[in-house]
């Protein structure tokens, strides 16, 4: 089991068992995402010059997850870079979308987060996330051999930063939001990992959006009159509406996404993704008026930890707000 207050050293921890976690919401209840308009300008990057070249210009194109036109577009991973795993073959194809520079900053900031805390909850010697907690601990400077002193710095505050945030478990016993799957049941002397719900809402939704974009070649966008809506599910249960005409979409043990479409429209998408065997979404994609007046007001209201009760979480704007 994970040691308690005597062992928050971070350098005499070993991954013996699981830790659970608490997000900013139960398993079960959604969040909504609301597209705020930007000014398409607000991309564009100076850029610079190497030795007296031009500075080469980046591609003109809409970002996948903001929707916004912009002449700066990038490259963003569907499933984020840093979460495959050791054992991730190296013929799976790590799909990439385009994506403006503000996104892909934010986002990458976001998946390094998550990164570090789902990975404290995971079992080290599963094979569906080989090597993620092990990398997750070398972010935080635990085993990571010869490092520069400014960036041994890093990892230490970085470290300290997370540790400060850790709730014992005689506090949390009462706390609504475990999230299914990672979430075991704490023993003496643990602790909880803070993980706020809009996080791993917007993770579930990247992943989503990137695969309309990239499933058969459509580089289909979701926009209005369409909407997204995430949630957190047990792993181990698999709807009914996911065991026939379906498309499955993988990439590899870290992550398997499975597609059902409506038959009357097939822009009506549900999505279940699992990440790391453990981590289980259902993403909807559906009409707003949908949303609006028949599914929402079915929703019960969010509770869990929100993310300025998470103060070490860097949960960026991302052009939307969660309620």
């Amino acid at each position: 089991m994970w040691p308690g207050a005597s062992g928050l050293d971070f350098q005499t921890w070993e991954i013996r068992g699981f830790l659970p976690a608490f997000p900013f919401i139960k398993g079960g209840t959604w969040a909504v995402s609301h597209k705020r308009r930007v000014d398409p300008l607000s991309a564009r990057s100076p850029g610079g010059y190497i030795k007296g070249k031009m500075p080469e210009k980046s591609p003109k194109g809409r970002c996948v997850h903001c929707l916004r036109f912009t002449d700066d577009i990038t490259d963003d991973h569907v499933f984020p870079d840093s979460w495959y795993t050791e054992s991730t073959p190296g013929t799976v194809q790590r799909w990439t979308v385009p994506c403006c520079r503000p996104c892909n900053k934010n986002l990458g900031a976001l998946e390094s987060d998550l990164l570090v805390r789902l990975a404290l909850c995971l079992d080290p010697k599963s094979e569906a996330a080989k090597g993620v907690s092990e990398k997750a601990l070398r972010s935080l400077g635990i085993d990571a051999g010869e490092l520069a002193p400014k960036d041994r710095g890093h990892r230490e505050n970085r470290r300290l930063k997370l540790k400060a945030e850790f709730i014992p478990v005689t506090a949390g016993e009462q706390m609504p939001g475990a999230i299914p799957g990672p979430a075991q049941k704490p023993g003496p002397g643990e602790y909880l990992v803070p993980i706020p719900w809009a996080g791993l809402s917007i993770i579930a939704e990247k992943i989503a959006r990137g695969c309309e974009y990239k499933l058969k070649g459509r580089k289909k966008f979701v926009e209005p009159p369409f909407a997204v809506r995430t949630c957190v599910t047990e792993p181990d249960v698999v709807s009914p509406q996911f065991l026939s005409h379906r498309t499955v979409i993988d990439f590899g043990p870290g992550c398997q996404a499975i597609r059902v479409f409506a038959t009357e429209d097939e822009n009506v998408v549900r999505y279940r993704i699992l990440i790391w065997g453990t981590l289980c979404f259902h993403v909807l994609l559906d009409h707003e008026d949908y949303f609006r007046l028949e599914f929402d007001p079915m929703m019960k209201p969010v509770e869990g930890i929100s993310p300025k009760d998470c103060k070490g979480m860097r949960i960026p704007p991302y052009l939307r707000e969660f309620k």
